[in-house]
């Protein structure tokens, strides 16, 4: 975008013709920059050549018929600004015109006019429009600079908003600048953290134009590549390509940079998710994870996520390269400004991936037993650390950062005795997080002796210990809890096994727990899936109202939730072995 100045437009206003030729015929206007666009006889025609030409530049006469010259600028002055208005006066006239500069008028020359001055007017007029258009022109740079700055000012906002808590009128100002809408009414929200990773064996990197969705800045960086298109390039249902080895010339790259390319193509297709969604914002975080921050109700949000994962895992794909799609989820906020404590959550339960695997979703309260307090976030590292892993029952993780927080050299005693303070404090919160009560939650003695221990290695030993039995019974609780649990679905299963509409989402919202959770439960606890376990159910169901009763298979389809005929039989079929007319010819 660059400046280009055109010759400034001028009008003249006299209602004698000779003055008006006079002032045309006096100078070169060209030469001055300057083009005399039209001429009027008096101040009406004057209103409404300006309105249709707009000039730069008015010389008016200060007495013409109807509508004097000064009064014409005052309103030219009130309606335009931006104009400069010359005044043409003789001597009598002079103090009179001189009192018009007061209006804003830019200057006035005498009668008769002489060429000399009429060069200085116009020379003076001439800087002072080039230097307010280039003023102008500097204004429009930076609001252009400023409009494509603002996606990279709004995520940093979105940025700052989730990582502190932001005074409430800062908050709501920024939002309302980067068109966040947040109001009073129904403030909440709830955050879910992405995490795209993929495991390279040789960095290689597909070329940006088998990516033709990411964005410009990345397409311009200084490497070539090479692209052999051919039949095995194809799209993807969902728009994102699937890529063949075949397609690219080898451009090792590190695995760094084929982590960026994966969450840019993450991101676009988040994204697209998401179409002119304003209650829902996505931006990457300082990890470069992804993070979907929505706005409002908490109605549909866990499954909207479920579904997204699932999207990614299959569409972000490079041949020879397994790419991991793992979300977290946080609690609902119930104020703007507890994104903060959010996103915490969304990361904390992103965390829990050490323990589940990867390409998961994973909602906060289902690390909580029995909807226990939200964890304590300590400033240190590791303390923090040290209390996630005591909190999900990890005894041998635990033990081991403990071991590297006492690695550290110690002064003297009161040292390390502060050191067991924040380990006993960091297991005491955990336990009281899971609701683990009485002395298992904090052992007096046992407490007692860690303090008052005199060597490193004893207190070492003991604290080891400490945190092994604290980790140890929320490990069991856990167990337990999740043992109840799948027993408690069990039944709901046996008894609505008849409802077709029964499913993974349908009983998981029953027991107020995440379809993923339940599915990992029901995996570990029978050693089937949730759909393997809920038709194996049905088929024993099926095959004892075969034996007992004379319903036909359509009817017995329907008392297990199988309404559809032709599946169900192939389902009987496929579990008992035999077909419902050869099983009912052989019973007994």
């Amino acid at each position: 975008m660059e400046l280009t100045v055109e010759p400034l437009k001028v009008l003249i206003v006299d209602d004698e013709y000779l003055i008006r030729n006079l002032l045309r015929m006096r100078i070169d206007w060209e030469k001055q920059g300057m083009a005399i666009i039209g001429e009027a006889s008096d101040a009406e025609e004057a209103l409404d050549q300006v309105e249709l030409l707009r000039p730069d530049i008015v010389f008016t006469d200060i007495y013409m018929p109807k509508m004097d010259g000064i009064e014409l600028s005052g309103i030219l002055m009130e309606r335009y600004p931006n104009l400069k208005i010359v005044v043409v006066t003789g001597h009598d006239e002079f103090e009179y015109a001189r009192q018009s500069v007061k209006l804003g008028i830019s200057d006035f020359i005498l009668k008769p006019i002489r060429a000399s001055e009429l060069l200085q007017v116009t020379a003076k007029l001439r800087v002072a429009i080039e230097q307010e258009m280039g003023r102008e022109y500097e204004l429009m740079k930076l609001r252009e600079e400023m409009k494509q700055s603002l996606p990279y000012l709004r995520e940093r906002f979105v940025n700052q908003w989730l990582s502190d808590v932001m005074p409430e009128d800062e908050l709501q100002e920024k939002a309302r600048f980067f068109d966040i809408p947040i109001s009073s009414c129904e403030p909440g929200l709830r955050i879910a953290v992405m995490e795209v990773e993929v495991a390279v064996s040789q960095a290689k990197i597909a070329a940006p134009e088998v990516y033709p969705h990411l964005s410009e800045p990345y397409h311009q960086t200084p490497q070539t590549y090479q692209v052999q298109r051919g039949p095995q390039q194809q799209q993807h249902q969902h728009g994102q390509p699937q890529l063949s080895q075949h397609q690219t010339e080898a451009h090792p790259q590190t695995v760094e940079e084929i982590h960026i390319l994966l969450r840019m193509v993450g991101m676009k297709q988040v994204q697209a998710f998401y179409p002119q969604d304003s209650h829902t914002i996505i931006v990457m975080d300082s990890h470069n994870r992804i993070v979907v921050l929505s706005l409002g109700g908490d109605t549909e949000f866990a499954n909207q996520v479920q579904q997204l994962q699932e999207e990614l895992q299959h569409t972000l794909k490079l041949e020879g390269c397994e790419v991991d799609v793992t979300v977290g989820i946080g609690q609902w906020q119930s104020g703007w400004g507890k994104a903060c404590v959010g996103y915490r959550e969304a990361c904390r339960a992103l965390d829990y991936q050490a323990f589940v695997g990867k390409n998961q979703v994973i909602c906060f309260e289902d690390l909580v037993i029995e909807g226990g307090k939200k964890p304590y976030h300590s400033d240190a590292q590791l303390l923090q650390q040290l209390q996630f892993y005591v909190s999900v029952g990890a005894g041998e993780e635990a033990v081991l950062l403990l071991e590297r927080m006492l690695s550290v050299p110690f002064s003297d005693v009161s040292q390390f005795r502060m050191a067991a303070m924040d380990v006993v404090t960091e297991c005491q919160r955990a336990a009281i997080e899971q609701q683990i009560e009485g002395e298992h939650a904090l052992n007096k003695e046992a407490v007692a002796a860690i303090f008052t221990a005199d060597h490193l290695p004893e207190l070492k030993s003991m604290l080891e210990q400490h945190v092994r039995t604290v980790s140890d019974v929320i490990q069991a609780k856990r167990q337990a809890k999740e043992g109840n649990l799948i027993d408690r679905v069990k039944a709901y299963l046996e008894e609505n096994m008849g409802n077709a509409e029964v499913g993974l989402s349908s009983t998981a919202a029953a027991f107020y727990v995440s379809s993923g959770h339940l599915g990992r439960l029901m995996k570990k606890e029978t050693g089937q899936t949730f759909v393997e376990y809920l038709t194996q159910l049905r088929m024993k169901k099926a095959e004892m109202l075969l034996k007992q009763t004379d319903m036909k298979g359509y009817e017995i389809g329907e008392q297990v939730g199988i309404p559809d005929p032709h599946y169900f039989s192939v389902l009987f079929k496929k579990h008992i072995g035999r077909s419902m007319n050869e099983y009912r010819n052989v019973k007994t």
